[in-house]
């Protein structure tokens, strides 16, 4: 009869020698444990296996499980404490990780059917505070989306986006206005994948014009969130503000703060 474990490692590896050929082998690596994750293999706050048992299961080195474990990690999918080990975040906090990737897939988590309407799509120049933010040059072109997004039909919220693209990148309206989620564009077609965001949250009354955008009556406050989210190069990507309507519940997590 053969060795069950044997098995399992040969399984293991052999996932990760058919993976896709283009994507680095932690990647690949990160992908398997997010499944068996997601799949319930790992319970909340379950410790992994040690590195180097890692490493002999998949056949790959220390290395690759140690950026495969980084990026888990800076994704809000695992968690280390010093001198116990890595564990596997308890579902809650990985739905809220995700949440900063898409609202098209977080509406999607939710049960709910994503849409949005594309108000513009332009070429614009930088003004000197996005400029800032996304360190560009004043004047710099960006690209600037602006869409009420929509969750079962119903308007939520105004997202005003400004993008700093590769050089020679074209982003299409149609292609935005088919596939529905920009990031999934931008991860997909340009190379460009957004790993993390830096956010300011407060409240703000709804202007005539957003209040009929988003029906609700002017005045009503909304809760407004500015975002400066940052590839996984951790360049400065895009500046959105995002402004919801009230029944609108937005998640968001804190990964890491310190005093000096």
């Amino acid at each position: 009869m053969p060795n069950k474990t044997h098995t399992d490692n040969r399984d293991d590896a052999g996932r990760l020698a058919a993976g896709t050929g283009s994507a680095p082998l932690y990647k690949q690596l990160a992908a398997d444990l997010q499944h068996k994750l997601e799949s319930g293999q790992f319970g909340a706050n379950a410790p992994l296996p040690a590195e180097r048992d890692l490493a002999l299961t998949y056949q790959v080195s220390r290395d690759t499980v140690r950026k495969a474990i980084r990026l888990l990690e800076e994704q809000g999918v695992l968690y280390s404490d010093h001198g116990r080990g890595t564990f596997a975040a308890p579902e809650s906090v990985r739905q809220m990780s995700r949440f900063l990737d898409s609202f098209t897939e977080d509406t999607i988590n939710r049960g709910g059917t994503p849409g949005q309407n594309i108000l513009l799509m332009e070429a614009v120049p930088a003004n000197m505070a996005i400029a800032s933010v996304l360190h560009v040059e004043t004047s710099t072109p960006l690209l600037r989306i602006k869409r009420v997004r929509l969750m079962n039909g119903a308007p939520v919220g105004l997202q005003d986006s400004y993008l700093k693209l590769p050089a020679g990148a074209v982003l299409q309206r149609g292609e935005l206005e088919r596939r529905g989620s920009l990031y999934r564009i931008l991860i997909e077609d340009l190379g460009i994948k957004p790993s993390e965001s830096l956010e300011s949250v407060g409240a703000v009354a709804a202007q005539p014009d957003e209040a009929g955008l988003l029906g609700v009556a002017p005045g009503t406050p909304l809760l407004i969130c500015e975002r400066v989210m940052l590839s996984d190069r951790r360049e400065p990507v895009e500046y959105c503000e995002m402004r919801y309507v009230p029944s609108y519940r937005y998640k968001t997590r804190i990964s890491k703060w310190s005093l000096d």
